[in-house]
């Protein structure tokens, strides 16, 4: 499938996605630490809720588990819906290859990594609207006009 056609997504299109997309993953966290704690009790393996949910503040973990849960967030999403999250479908822009293409999952698995950047969520703001995540990887966001 090719997308020459299409316009790159504007700076008020990305920060909708950010916003939704942002809703969205911080559930799929509450969920995924509910099903660990859930499983982790059933299976009398307390050790691996404890790795994730601990009294004691750890933000080394916190961050490693950050990086996992948004990898795994956007990969799936972003390689399942063909360059879409929940908030691109609201707005109808779609990530694509910056040869118009769409991802394969190498591509997506790197760019959903980079979201990891500090401050990445800051790079796309400005007069072209691509992201430290989109150069890295060598992608885009495009309005898939109707």
């Amino acid at each position: 499938m090719h997308f020459s056609e299409f316009a790159l997504a504007s700076t008020e299109q990305r920060l909708i996605n950010y916003a939704v997309d942002s809703i969205i993953y911080f559930g799929f966290v509450i969920f995924f630490m509910v099903a660990v704690r859930y499983i982790s009790k059933i299976e009398e393996l307390s050790f691996l809720s404890g790795l994730l949910i601990s009294e004691d503040p750890n933000y080394l973990r916190t961050i490693l588990f950050g990086i996992i849960t948004t990898t795994i967030f956007y990969s799936f999403l972003e390689f399942l819906l063909k360059g879409k999250t929940i908030g691109k479908l609201l707005t109808n822009t779609r990530a694509v290859t910056i040869e118009n293409e769409i991802m394969d999952f190498k591509t997506v698995l790197l760019r959903s990594m980079c979201r990891r950047i500090p401050f990445d969520s800051f790079s796309f703001v400005g007069e072209i609207s691509r992201g430290w995540h989109d150069k890295i990887s060598k992608t885009k966001v495009i309005f898939e006009k109707k």
